[in-house]
Formats: structure tokens, C-alpha cells, sequence
């Protein structure tokens, strides 16, 4: 049976938030060192967090969904989110505060709270193509399942700039949301997805001129491996063929998690793919109940699944 689209959307954000929290005690662990059979929802390891404690990819994921079902899409909106939760604490498990951030989603937050707008505050630097935009774009994807490929490629490209304005950060988002939102709508061959998809972006480029980002996507194209690390283009490969060779989101997170290195990351961006794809209830119960920060989340999925209707598959 096919999931439901409340349950696809729902499964999109905890199965990022469960990949997440799974992945924080592995961060920095070689491949070696990860045996399926040891990957666990547990505390300690590399951060000494409690078990089931997302990191700052959730925090930002449940940043920028609040931002979009509270105001639509704005990206001074989100950016004043992302320093709620840079200075305050704010989307964290039981409001206690970040443990981790990138060095260029810190720059662009500090140069925000100093007065730059939000658009122009992203890194454009091509070294300032961390994971940190990536990360946390899917709620692009879940809020506006029903907008065309244009504005979810606006939209994708325009988020990431708060913090990630080089044009291959913009094009991986891009490239994820447009994944994203068709496994929403019940695309199930993963074979030729992501071709299909940076099939479209290209010619999306090509229509507007955008050379930097044609350039970008060649990159993106002809990444060749997938190491688990920080690198957004690494990033977005190493989570996709995570989910794409994986049954369930339980199979997609633990292939993620051992690539070892960023594990945290990989797992949240593969695991929202394999929620959105195979459901909520795909999540292990074990793993979704010891998620730490339930209160806060829940409110934040009553409103995006309010009024689907439960229609199976579409």
C-alpha cells in the first residue's frame, strides 16, 4: 500500500530529524568503524548528547518549515529564524541550545546580525560550498508540493543564499527539492530520477542565461564518489545513493550514516528523501519515540498536513 501524502509529509520531517539524531553520536567516524550492526539511536559519541538529540541540520530544517507555514516564503523571515536559533537556542531538543555549526552558515548568521539583508549575507566564495544550505532545504519541498519546478528552483536557490550563495549550493538544493517533490507525488522509479530532474535544471539554466549555475550543475554531474563529506555536491550524491539503493528509511540512514565522516548531515538529507518516499510509517517506532524535542515538532506538522486529502500515492 502506497503511503498517504500526510503521511509522506510527515515522514519527510521526522525521517530527516530521526537520520539526524541517529547520525550525531558518528560524526567524524571512519567507514570502518561502522558496522551496521552498530548503529544505534544512543547517546554519547562524538558531541555527548543525549540519545535521540537532533543537531543543527533539524534545528534549521524545523527553522525554515516554521518560517514557511508561519509567513510564506521569506527569506528575511527565515534568516531572523536562523538567528533565534544561533543566539537563543531556539529549535533545539527542550530548548538547549546548538552544539555545532558550520563555519559558513556562522559567518552569514554573524553578518546578518550586523545589519547585512538576508539575500546578499551567503557565502559566494566557491570554498563556502559546505552542506549547511542543503541540509536543511527539504521543507521547501513539503510546503510548496504544490507549486511548478520554476518556483521551487527560485525558491531552493534564493534559501540557500541566506547562508550558501555560490551557484553550487543553489543548484544542489534545486536539484533536491525538485527530488523531493516528485517522491511526494508518488514517484517511484529511483533509477533515472535524479538524471530526469538535472535534466530539468539544465534547461531551466540554459532558458534564463545562467552560466555560473550551468557550470555548477556540470560539477554536480560529474561528481564521481561519495564519501560522506561536507562538500555539497558530495553531500547530495552520498545521500541519494544511500536512499536509492535502500528498501525503507531504516536501510537509507544506517547506508548514510556509514559513510562515516559527516554522518549527521548525510543521514538527514537521505533520511528526509526515504520519509517523503516510503512514508512515516517506514521510521522505527523505537527510533521515532526517542526522538528528544517531540512537542516541538508536532505543531510544526499539525499545520502542514492540515486539510491533505488522504489520497494514497498522489
Amino acid at each position: 500500500m502506497e503511503p498517504t501524502i500526510s503521511s509522506r509529509l510527515a515522514g519527510g520531517v521526522w525521517g530527516a530529524l530521526v537520520g539526524d539524531a541517529l547520525g550525531v553520536p558518528y560524526e567524524f567516524r571512519s567507514p570502518d568503524s561502522l558496522g551496521p550492526e552498530w548503529i544505534r539511536m544512543i547517546g554519547g559519541g562524538t558531541h555527548d548528547q543525549p540519545a535521540g538529540t537532533w543537531s543543527d541540520d533539524g534545528a534549521l530544517t524545523l527553522a525554515l518549515l516554521d518560517s514557511l507555514l508561519s509567513v510564506g516564503f521569506d527569506p528575511a523571515d527565515q534568516a531572523r529564524r536562523y538567528l533565534a536559533w544561533y543566539e537563543d537556542g531556539a529549535y533545539t531538543p527542550d530548548g538547549d541550545g546548538l552544539f555545532d555549526v558550520g563555519g559558513t552558515t556562522r559567518v552569514a548568521l554573524e553578518r546578518i546580525r550586523a545589519g547585512t539583508p538576508a539575500e546578499s549575507a551567503g557565502g559566494t566564495d566557491e570554498r563556502a560550498n559546505g552542506n549547511g544550505s542543503l541540509m536543511r532545504t527539504l521543507p521547501i519541498a513539503l510546503v510548496g508540493r504544490d507549486l511548478d519546478d520554476a518556483t521551487l528552483i527560485e525558491q531552493a536557490h534564493r534559501a540557500s543564499a541566506v547562508t550558501h550563495a555560490h551557484p553550487q549550493s543553489q543548484v544542489a538544493c534545486a536539484a533536491y527539492v525538485l527530488i523531493a517533490a516528485r517522491l511526494l507525488h508518488g514517484a517511484t522509479e529511483r533509477d533515472g530520477l535524479p538524471a530526469a530532474v538535472l535534466a530539468r535544471l539544465r534547461a531551466a539554466y540554459q532558458a534564463s542565461g545562467l552560466e555560473g549555475h550551468l557550470a555548477a550543475l556540470d560539477v554536480l554531474l560529474r561528481w564521481p564518489t561519495r564519501g560522506g563529506h561536507g562538500y555539497v555536491i558530495d553531500s547530495f550524491w552520498s545521500a541519494w545513493d544511500a536512499f536509492a539503493g535502500a528498501a525503507d528509511h531504516q536501510e537509507t540512514v544506517v547506508r548514510a550514516i556509514r559513510y562515516g565522516t559527516d554522518t549527521d548531515t548525510t543521514a538527514c538529507i537521505a533520511g528526509g528523501l526515504a520519509g517523503v518516499s516510503f512514508g512515516l510509517e517506514s521510521i522505527p517506532p523505537e527510533w521515532l519515540s526517542a526522538v528528544r524535542g517531540q512537542d516541538l515538532v508536532e505543531p510544526l506538522i499539525e499545520p502542514l498536513v492540515a486539510g491533505v486529502p488522504e489520497v494514497e500515492g498522489t
